[in-house]
């Protein structure tokens, strides 16, 4: 009786460990501290934030963290760069089925809204040169892609799964953040571009 109960036991903890590995959706890499890919909906919205002050963070009403990367076609891509009209930051690494997953529907995102002014910029997480092109090519990413090869910036906005999108207005206040576009992502980007 004691050994069906220890089998049980031990099938029990292999099918839950199973399933928590199916539920995160990929893999993590350990060369990656603190940054994981999820397929988990953590999404947080605001559009109509009334602050006072907003303070530097990545909470809604916050001004975005500053930052400067190199881009992939050898410039320099600063967070200011991106003020005076609203922006969409994707975070993606080359190994992420659920980067691969959204990159078309960005792709959309940035040839529907890149002409009225949206920025969108891709920010690839340590990635090699050449991992990161590969995975540009494979993703078949048309919009802007910098570099954040030591993952400095994804802590900075505290990035804690790929893809990570982060909405910012024109003053650099986060206005969305999380693991996916929003299903009315256009409509948010609409209201975004009228306050512009």
């Amino acid at each position: 009786m004691n050994a069906i109960f220890r089998w049980k036991t031990k099938l029990l903890l292999m099918f839950a460990l199973t399933a928590l590995a199916v539920a995160s959706g990929c893999a993590t890499q350990s060369k990656i501290s603190d940054i994981t890919t999820t397929t988990g909906k953590a999404v947080v919205t605001a559009n109509n934030a009334n602050e006072q002050t907003p303070t530097r963070g990545t909470a809604l009403g916050n001004i975005a963290p500053d930052f400067q990367l190199a881009r992939t076609d050898g410039s320099t891509v600063k967070f200011d760069d991106l003020r005076g009209q609203p922006a969409v930051l994707v975070f993606w690494t080359a190994w992420c089925p659920s980067c691969k997953e959204e990159a078309p529907h960005v792709n959309e995102l940035a040839a529907k809204f890149e002409p009225r002014g949206v920025r969108v910029l891709g920010i690839n997480i340590q990635d090699s040169p050449a991992r990161l092109a590969g995975g540009v090519k494979e993703f078949g990413i048309k919009y802007g892609v910098a570099s954040d090869s030591d993952a400095a910036v994804a802590r900075r906005y505290k990035v804690v799964g790929t893809p990570t999108i982060v909405f910012l207005d024109e003053q650099g206040i986060v206005r969305y953040f999380g693991n996916e576009l929003p299903e009315d992502y256009a409509a948010q980007l609409d209201a975004l571009l009228a306050k512009a």
